[in-house]
């Protein structure tokens, strides 16, 4: 998969140093995956699934063998998939468990932060981290949402810091998103870039620091136009889930908006499109809600609505439905 992800994203790199970029990509062999919530787990998972060693660290042992455990599964559902071929005691043997942060970060080549979305809790931790580490190590934060150039302004390397924001869960979705902060090097860009093809993502460059960054900026928009289509009583919350999995959620999968609009623009392409339909959109645009904190009518209505669209299945249940999926539609989509 690394392969054809290079393939996709061939000529992104232009860099002078490249071979150095390459070497150093290359180099990293141990990842301390530092936060063993649900995306720290996940990471542990790919990275161990791809060879590497992992330092998986959090604050408590009890969390640490949950995660444990959860890791064990995932590579379970991988290897039924055949999405991994070595044996599960093998992979697992090279996670190392810790409390210590020191222990966890100090002999790391990479470090991949995963700890609660939380600011104070972020500056904090990469202080420390940066005061631990070599020189050389890039200090990379799951962020889905913060800046870098807040956080790495209590560092005294903020050049190695950067944002590498996965979508959850990372060891099965491809996408990261790396955002750098404003004194992040471009050498951490390209090093962090090359290191997420090799482990079989798709990264993208944001060129400009947002709150949210890309894709989650869009998820917003469109979740907040799916709660007031259920705050206003237009549809419920399952028939709203629906017009999007049964619908457009069909052709995202394999093409974004402007794409998708081209191809709907006939010879004309986008340009036609937005000749023949832009008025349209600009009527239902103008219709749109526009608030900034959701309204508590709307927390009450889209509580109870995802109670009846889930039914009696545990949240077990429905991580394993939902992985069990998105593994038929990767494998579909790259053509395994």
């Amino acid at each position: 998969m690394c392969q054809e992800n290079e393939k996709k994203c061939e000529g992104i790199l232009s860099v002078e140093n490249e071979s150095e970029v390459m070497e150093a990509s290359e180099g990293i062999k141990k990842i301390a995956v530092v936060g063993a919530g649900t995306i720290g787990t996940s990471w542990a998972t790919l990275f161990a699934a791809k060879g590497y060693k992992v330092n998986l660290h959090d604050i408590k042992k009890e969390y640490l063998e949950q995660a444990f455990q959860t890791v064990e599964k995932n590579l379970k559902l991988l290897k039924e998939n055949g999405l991994v071929n070595e044996n599960i005691t093998s992979t697992l043997n090279r996670i190392f468990l810790t409390t210590d942060l020191s222990l966890a970060v100090k002999d790391a080549d990479y470090v991949q932060e995963s700890v609660c979305e939380r600011f104070e809790v972020k500056k904090v931790l990469f202080a420390q981290m940066d005061s631990i580490c070599s020189e050389d190590v890039i200090l990379a934060s799951s962020s889905s949402g913060l800046l870098m150039s807040d956080i790495q302004k209590f560092t005294r390397n903020p050049e190695r810091c950067i944002i590498a924001h996965p979508f959850n869960p990372p060891h099965l979705i491809p996408l990261v998103e790396l955002v750098p902060g404003k004194k992040t090097s471009k050498n951490t860009m390209e090093v962090a870039y090359r290191f997420y093809l090799r482990v079989g993502r798709i990264p993208l460059k944001v060129k400009k620091e947002v709150p949210g960054y890309i894709a989650n900026r869009l998820c917003a928009a469109l979740w907040r136009e799916a709660i007031d289509l259920v705050c206003r009583d237009v549809a419920s919350v399952r028939d709203v889930d629906l017009a999007i999995c049964a619908g457009p959620g069909l052709r995202w999968v394999l093409m974004g908006p402007h794409l998708i609009y081209h191809l709907g623009g006939g010879k004309g392409g986008i340009e036609e499109f937005v000749k023949h339909l832009g008025p349209a959109f600009e009527t239902w645009w103008s219709s749109m809600s526009s608030w900034t904190s959701i309204p508590p009518l709307a927390v009450k209505k889209i509580v109870e609505g995802i109670k009846e669209e889930i039914g009696e299945n545990s949240l077990d249940e429905l991580y394993k439905w939902r992985d069990e999926k998105l593994l038929s539609i990767l494998k579909t989509i790259s053509g395994a």
